[in-house]
C-alpha cells in the first residue's frame, strides 16, 4: 500500500526523539507557593509574585464598581 512506511520502528524511535528534544525546549512550570493575602492576611497558595490576593478576595474586587473615574 502506498503512503504506509515499512519499518515503523525507526519512525517511531524518531519520534521519540524529536519528543525528548521538544520537551528539552519546554520550560517548567515554577511551584506554587505559600504567600499571605494582601487584603484579608489568610496563606494560600499562590501561582506567581504578582499573584498576591486570595481568591475570594480577587473574586471581591472583581466585583466591585470601578471607584475612578476618567476626567476627559
Amino acid at each position: 500500500m502506498p503512503g504506509i512506511a515499512k519499518n515503523t520502528n525507526s519512525n517511531i524511535e524518531e519520534l521519540i526523539e524529536e519528543n525528548e528534544y521538544f520537551y528539552s525546549l519546554v520550560k517548567k512550570a515554577n511551584p506554587k507557593k505559600k504567600r499571605r493575602c494582601l487584603k484579608c492576611g489568610i496563606v494560600f497558595l499562590s501561582a506567581h509574585y504578582g499573584n498576591r490576593t486570595c481568591g475570594s478576595c480577587a473574586a471581591q474586587n472583581s466585583k466591585a464598581p470601578n471607584r475612578a473615574q476618567q476626567v476627559y
